[in-house]
C-alpha cells in the first residue's frame, strides 16, 4: 500500500465540525474541574486551603488552553 502524499499547502483547511468542536468544549471544563478537584482534595487533607486548589485550577487552564491550541491549529 503506498503512503498518502503530502497535503497540499495551498489547499483550504476544513472546518471544525460541531462534534470537533463539543469534544474541545467538554476537555476544557473536565481539565478545569478536575485539577481543581484534585487541589481541593489535597487542600483538605494537608490543611494547605486555598494554596493548592488555586494552584490545580491555574494548571487546569493552562491545560485547557494549550488543549484548545492543539486541537484547533489543525484549522488554521
Amino acid at each position: 500500500m503506498a503512503p498518502d502524499p503530502p497535503p497540499d499547502p495551498g489547499a483550504p483547511k476544513r472546518s471544525p465540525t460541531l462534534g470537533d468542536l463539543f469534544w474541545v468544549g467538554t476537555a476544557c471544563a473536565i481539565s478545569v474541574v478536575g485539577a481543581g478537584a484534585i487541589g481541593y482534595g489535597l487542600d483538605a487533607a494537608l490543611g494547605t486551603t486555598p494554596w493548592l486548589t488555586l494552584a490545580g485550577l491555574a494548571f487546569g487552564i493552562v491545560s485547557a488552553v494549550l488543549l484548545v491550541y492543539a486541537q484547533m491549529r489543525k484549522f488554521l
